[in-house]
This record gives C-alpha cells, structure tokens and sequence, in this order.
C-alpha cells in the first residue's frame, strides 16, 4: 500500500468530502483559503513595452509593463513584488508555462497604475528578447499570493515521481529531509529506488525556468559545495520534471550522474569545479545522454 495512503483520513470512499479531508488538520478553513493558497492570482497586462534597456549600476536587461490595480490585485501590486508572466492560452485550459518574470516598480496610488520590468533569471540581454517574443499583451501576471506555490509544484512533482517508481516496479524511499547529527549524515538525495536487492540515489531536478531547452541541476553552497552545481558522487541518478515545458506532472527526463568525459552517455562537468555536473546541461530526450524511463538508465554503469 502507497505511504502516502496509510492514515484513515486519507483513504478514498470513506464518506468524507475532499475539502475535509484537506482541510481538517488546520480546522476552520473554507474553500476560499484553500483556492487562495493553491491558485495564485491571474492579473491581466495593461500595457507592455518590449523596449529592452539597461538601467546605469546595473547588471540586468528590462522591458516594461503596467497594470491597472482593482480591488481585486490592489493589495498585492508592492514596490519589489514579483510575479511570472504567464500565457492567454493557459487560462482557457492550455498548460501552464512560465514565459518571463515580472517585478513591480512603482505604484501610482493617484491613477491607480502599477509599473514595473520584464526580465529573465540572468543577465543575458539575448534570453530576454526570447522571451519578449513570446510575451504579448493578452498574457496574465501571476502573482503566489502566499508563497507557497513553488512549494507544492515540488511536492507533486515528487509524488509523481514516486508514483511513476512504484508502478515501474520500484521499491521507493523518500529520504528524510533533515536528519540529526546523532543518526546519519544528511541525505543529499531525493528518492531511493531499489529493484532485485539494488538500490540507486535518486534526486529530483527541474528544467530551466528561463530556458526550458536546459535542466537546472543546482544544490545549494555549503561545506561541501563550493559552487551551486550539483555533485557527480551525489546522486546515480538525475530525474528532471519537464513540467515547465510539457505542463504534464508526470513527464520526467533520466540521466545517470556521471562525468561525459568518463562515460559517453554522462553529463558535462562544472567547467571550474570538475567534481561537479554543469548546472544547465541541455536536456533533451533522446539525445544519448536523457531518457524517457528510470529503466533505460537504471543498469548503465
């Protein structure tokens, strides 16, 4: 039986509604609070200027937009809020896909007009223009309201992988996020998946909100990390959701950690950091290096 269906509150077609069963560790929540947190808030683009420019002192490239504040988004439009830009398509029923992100500037409380700039997660002047091409007025800024929407698009992403594990065959582990000093090392892994008494590290990854041609293998700086680039020992195995292209929980791209240099089918190394894996290899299934399954890579050495 799944872990994630053990307790009684969660067992389906036991008479209780979904809501309830949601909601009941936090007692008095209503349907609003729930559809607040898990559904960020969709504000159409009152105007859209793609004129790229670079501000003196800085070191990023800028479009611009406006947004006419209501009493729907007033509370929201801050100097420093930031948002990502979302396509038309996806509010009639399309996937969901990040085109650029958004930053409000200025607020004029006398017109009722927030302003603020477009720009991509670097400082590539080439990557913005990218994305203006695909960002048009009728787009939506969508704004998390609470924060916590990254939060649960990784959660579902796990549970899908987890899920994806389970039906392949796997036996599956979801290592402990924080372990104390007096029980184990920390776990710098996502997943075990063992099969046949063999056990592999599985971490879970993302493409690359910027450009989602490329994975983002990245771990945060520390003792052990020098650099922000993931560990090549860490892991066996890189399972990357592709749903920041494909708008499909389930998709998922494999690759084995281990250096291109080492194994043809590896992935580049960190350029100043050699036991470390290039933090935005290109990620592209069927391309010798990634995979559609965890079988494919699973016996690769």
């Amino acid at each position: 039986m799944s872990v994630y269906h053990e307790s009684p509150l969660a067992q389906p077609g036991d008479g209780r509604s979904l809501l309830q069963r949601l909601t009941q560790r936090y007692g008095n929540v209503d349907s609003q609070a729930l559809e607040s947190i898990l559904c960020p808030s969709l504000i159409p683009i009152q105007r859209l200027d793609k004129t790229i420019i670079k501000m003196p002192g800085q070191s990023h490239y800028r479009a611009t937009f406006a947004i006419q504040m209501t009493s729907a988004n007033s509370q929201l439009m801050l100097p420093g809020r930031t948002g990502k830009f979302v396509p038309e398509t996806y509010i009639s029923g399309g996937p969901w896909r990040e085109i650029c992100e958004g930053r409000v500037l200025e607020v004029d409380a006398r017109t009722g007009v927030a302003t603020g700039e477009v720009y991509v997660g670097s400082s590539s002047r080439s990557e913005l223009a990218l994305a203006l091409e695909q960002l048009s007025q009728s787009d939506f800024l969508e704004v998390d309201q609470f924060g916590s929407s990254a939060k649960v698009l990784s959660g579902l992403v796990e549970y899908s992988l987890y899920k994806l594990g389970i039906d392949s065959g796997y036996n599956v582990r979801r290592m402990p996020e924080d372990v104390a000093r007096h029980i184990s090392d920390y776990f710098n892994y996502d997943f075990e998946f063992e099969k046949n008494n063999v056990v592999r590290k599985v971490e879970s990854k993302s493409i690359w909100g910027t450009n989602t041609k490329y994975a983002r293998l990245i771990h945060s700086k520390g003792r052990d990390y020098p650099t922000s680039s993931c560990k090549f020992a860490t892991q066996d195995i890189f399972a990357v959701s592709l749903f920041l292209r494909t708008g499909n929980i389930s998709d998922f791209a494999f690759a084995r950690s281990v250096p291109r240099d080492v194994r043809p089918y590896g992935l580049p190394r960190a350029a100043a950091f050699p036991e470390h894996v290039h933090q935005n290899p290109l990620c592209q299934i069927g391309d010798g290096t990634w995979f559609a399954t965890v079988d494919e890579v699973w016996d690769l050495p």
